[in-house]
């Protein structure tokens, strides 16, 4: 793992601009709000199987969870928490796009995964209706991409060896703007940093990868920014979705998380916002309060994400920035604010989730903010009985 550009530019002295000094208390407030959709399935299966037999079965059971589990059901009750509570800004994570290919040999067979073909972020601009706009979008996960030589993951119904149909994957993270907002993506030079342009955003230069049968899956991951206007103040909103922390076998995920956390604080420090602006670091970072710091195969002790930006240092403890400030221990009562995880098919009764991942993070510090996790209640569950997601919303409205 290394970070040779953004690692020299650091070296020439940290970048970090007057404009994040505290602001008086007094100021007007913004709303923002962050959302893992879920993708509808545990994709780990896929990126674990030994065998062409096990990879294709688990390609199968997936595509049938993701219809099982009701995407169009669940994305209009978490656009309805959306509207509910009417942020300014909000990041989504996992805004998922499948799509079918057929070869021919079997036709209609991409009808057997129809209840999985879904565009989540279509979907939820539906279920939104003109109230939100896509302001900022980084794609992520793309199937096929450059290195994929094949038009998607090859799924086989029978017993020949002919795939009948290639399933076509696309994950994005996206920052919606309330329509009031006047809000547009930050141009982060990401060459510049030895990262890669998407979209509106940056992949990350460090990144996980997987086989299947015998394709590169490149897991890509990265963030994207807006520079938005709320009540007259200026904030800069970053939306990132890391990667998971222990995803089998792929042992090397803690390090990589780490090292995508770092160039994450490192490029904010290098490309601030204008002066005067807050900034604000939002998203299912994969990374909860308690993780400790972890000893690396090259025998250094490695910072995970959430430490990294709570002290404003990198994945090997160098200062990078100046600290963030996590808003939620400033929520009053300092209640635990869990966030994730659900069970993969959404169907437990009470929540299950048993560490909180799902942030918002802020420099300079609020004065003062009200904070709350939504959708992990039973009475929030769809009418067919499924969680909105297997992650909570966390929404913060913030007094600067």
């Amino acid at each position: 793992v290394h970070m040779s550009k953004i690692s020299a530019f650091l070296l020439a002295g940290l970048v970090l601009p007057a404009m994040l000094s505290a602001a008086p208390p007094g100021k007007p407030d913004i709303v923002v709000m962050t959302q893992n959709q879920y993708l509808g399935a545990d994709l780990t299966p896929i990126v674990a199987a030994s065998t062409p037999e096990e990879y294709n079965l688990a390609v199968l059971d997936a595509m049938f969870q993701i219809t099982a589990n009701n995407t169009p059901e669940r994305v209009h009750a978490l656009a309805e928490t959306i509207l509910e509570r009417k942020p300014h800004l909000v990041g989504l994570q996992e805004m998922f796009r499948f799509d079918c290919v057929e070869t021919g040999t079997m036709p209609g067979a991409c009808t057997l995964f129809g209840g999985a073909l879904n565009d989540h972020l279509q979907l939820t601009l539906d279920a939104l209706g003109s109230k939100y706009y896509v302001a900022g979008i980084v794609n992520d996960l793309t199937i096929p991409d450059l290195d994929f030589s094949v038009p998607g993951l090859p799924v086989f119904l029978d017993d020949d060896a002919i795939p009948e149909v290639f399933i076509q994957v696309l994950d994005r993270d996206v920052i919606l703007a309330r329509s009031d907002v006047s809000a547009v993506a930050v141009p982060y030079p990401c060459e510049a940093f030895g990262l890669h342009t998407s979209e509106d955003g940056c992949n990350f230069n460090e990144i996980a990868e997987a086989d299947a049968l015998g394709e590169t899956i490149k897991i890509q991951r990265g963030f994207v920014g807006v520079d938005a206007t709320v009540n007259g103040e200026d904030y800069r909103i970053v939306n990132t979705h890391l990667e998971v922390r222990y995803p089998a076998p792929l042992q090397d995920a803690p390090l990589i998380q780490a090292a995508q956390a770092s160039e994450l604080i490192a490029v904010q420090s290098l490309f601030p916002p204008p002066p005067g602006t807050k900034l604000m670091i939002v998203g299912d970072i994969n990374s909860d309060p308690l993780d400790p710091v972890f000893e690396t195969s090259f025998f250094w002790m490695a910072y995970p994400p959430y430490k990294q930006l709570e002290m404003g240092r990198s994945i090997w403890g160098d200062p990078i920035s100046l600290p963030y400030t996590d808003i939620w221990p400033l929520r009053p009562g300092k209640p635990p604010g869990l966030t994730c995880c659900q069970a993969a098919d959404l169907s437990n009764m009470g929540s299950n989730h048993y560490e909180r991942i799902d942030v918002i993070f802020t420099l300079p510090q609020p004065a003062r903010v009200k904070a709350n996790v939504l959708d992990n209640k039973p009475e929030d569950k769809t009418p067919s009985g499924l969680w909105p997601s297997d992650h909570s919303s966390m929404v913060g409205r913030l007094f600067y």
